[in-house]
């Protein structure tokens, strides 16, 4: 068990839409109420995983999650390897759920919310990255177990993570003058400003994990690797297996960047990648990541004044990844977290 300071906490909506209610007749109204009631007793005897606030986290939400992941731990021969794994990859699942319902429940102290529109926005963005249509886009939710109202759920806490994490994060985060010009002497002022696109899949290691954990971690990532290699495509592995929740339904898209953006064993492996290499695992930080270059490009040497805001978002996104977490730290320490599972 877990448990941290108290404070106030607020348990945000959890509708997935806003529509006006219809009048009910006597009937369905009493039919409505036997109904909830069911539902409601239903909900009671679940198995609650933690409490984190004055809301909780289901133990069916955890293994909903953990589902899609759990291919891999079913074919290990070994029973206590089988289920230590299993146990590993909940509890590394049940703390993502934690963060995000700290998150939803900071949106509404914040007041921020995610109306229908923002979703189907972003629905319609994703399909076009992916150049495809509605029933395939189905089509490949119901490959990896989910359906489309789960899917929207899914980005609605995402958008509204980052949202959150904009608004409380993001005045954190001075990226300053200075810097800039130090990054571009650096970097870009009297050579070829070398630019590259990269997609991941990230297998987080879990706080306090020993070297069995990390050594499963790891083959974890390399059958990643092995699956990519042998053609699968590597947005769709992206969206179903990694663990990094910021680029997991874009398919692992990093975007371009230029040098000293990512850890050093991470930069050093994709500078020297042709775009198409698939390259890893490779430790660092938090877990394994494996890569694949999409593009590089490469400019001749600009005056600061044409690139100065290119290189202040890249420093602002490095900072803003490390502010995150420090927040994220902080609303644990000062909410009640209270783990059963």
């Amino acid at each position: 068990m877990q448990r941290q300071g108290r404070s106030r906490s607020v348990s945000p909506s959890g509708s997935l839409r806003s529509l006006a209610p219809r009048p009910l007749g006597l009937a369905a109204a009493a039919l409505a109420l036997v109904l909830g009631a069911q539902r409601a007793e239903a909900r009671v005897v679940e198995k609650i995983a933690a409490v984190v606030g004055e809301a909780v986290v289901l133990a069916s939400e955890v293994e909903e999650k953990a589902a899609p992941m759990m291919g891999d731990v079913t074919r290990m021969p070994d029973p206590d390897k089988r289920a230590a794994r299993a146990a590993a990859l909940r509890h590394e699942v049940l703390d993502r759920l934690i963060d995000d319902e700290l998150i939803l429940q900071q949106a509404a102290e914040l007041k921020l919310s995610i109306s229908s529109e923002q979703i189907d926005a972003s629905i319609e963005e994703i399909k076009k990255q992916n150049n495809i249509d509605d029933d395939q886009l189905r089509e490949a939710l119901k490959g990896q177990g989910m359906t489309m109202g789960s899917y929207r759920a899914d980005l609605k806490r995402q958008l509204l993570r980052f949202r959150v994490l904009n608004v409380a994060v993001g005045s954190r985060v001075n990226i300053s003058d200075d810097e800039v010009k130090a990054y571009y002497d650096r970097h870009m002022k009297d050579m070829a400003n070398v630019q590259v696109r990269a997609s991941h899949v990230f297998i987080a290691i879990p706080a306090g994990a020993d070297a069995t954990v990390v050594a499963e971690k790891q083959a974890q990532a390399q059958k990643i690797l092995d699956r990519a290699k042998a053609g699968e495509d590597f947005a769709k592995l992206a969206r179903e297996v990694s663990d990094d929740a910021a680029t997991r339904a874009e398919g692992g898209d990093l975007g371009y960047f230029g040098k000293d953006m990512l850890p050093k064993a991470i930069e050093e492996m994709v500078f020297a990648m042709k775009p198409g290499d698939v390259r890893g695992p490779v430790r660092a930080d938090r877990g394994f990541h494996v890569i694949k270059l999409v593009d590089r490009k490469t400019t001749d040497p600009k005056p600061l004044d044409e690139v100065k805001d290119d290189i202040r978002m890249q420093l602002r996104q490095k900072d803003m990844e490390r502010q995150t977490k420090i927040y994220l730290a902080e609303l644990r320490k000062k909410t009640l977290v209270d783990i059963r599972y």
